[in-house]
């Protein structure tokens, strides 16, 4: 389940990085615009779920409890940690080798812009 939840927050910003990237050809601007355009969003999409999974703490049985603790704990630390600290980090270390298609696959791919141009 949290890695449904995980990979939904994860194709938003780097979508949005290719986005930026293909605007400004910089692979650090766009790492930084990403941030600036979906940060807030992830952390606030995190947040409805916490608090969604929070109210299984208010159920009776002990297996909720634990489960919508765990789960929101999960979470936070993955939209925080992972998503808005640890995601952007590769991409901008790597600079454009991040962005780069090797010519035998660029080939078969089809051309998709993500740029809104």
């Amino acid at each position: 389940m949290i890695f449904a939840i995980a990979m939904d927050c994860t194709v938003f910003p780097l979508a949005s990085a290719e986005e930026h990237y293909e605007r400004t050809g910089d692979p650090r601007e766009a790492m930084a615009g990403t941030l600036a355009h979906s940060g807030r969003v992830i952390f606030a999409a995190a947040g409805v779920m916490v608090a969604v999974f929070y109210t299984f703490a208010l159920s009776g049985p002990l297996p909720p409890k634990e489960m919508g603790i765990v789960l929101g704990v999960a979470v936070l630390l993955d939209a925080a940690l992972v998503r808005l600290v640890l995601l952007p980090v590769p991409p901008r270390l790597a600079g454009t080798a991040a962005w780069h298609t090797p010519a035998r696959l660029d080939r078969l791919l089809p051309r998709i812009s993500f740029s809104h141009d």
